[in-house]
């Protein structure tokens, strides 16, 4: 293989491999905020809406779905 053909096959590579880590490190951050809902909801004394509200504030800056804050019934 020639050189140059071999460094564009490299940078390539490298570029998908950083591309693919950026969206897991998204996803990631997505699964914390739902994390953190969960945690919320473990707490006692806690509503759905106080532990939606909590995750959206984390979501919203990443782009991650939100959920609804109004109670549950």
């Amino acid at each position: 293989m020639h050189p140059i053909r071999r460094r564009l096959t490299l940078f390539a590579a490298a570029f998908v491999f950083a591309a693919g880590f950026a969206g897991t490190a998204v996803a990631g951050s997505c699964w914390d905020c739902l994390q953190l809902y969960n945690d919320c909801m473990n707490e006692p004394g806690t509503t759905q809406s106080q532990c939606a509200h909590r995750h959206n504030l984390c979501a919203q800056p990443m782009n991650c779905p939100l959920m609804p804050e109004s109670e549950i019934e």
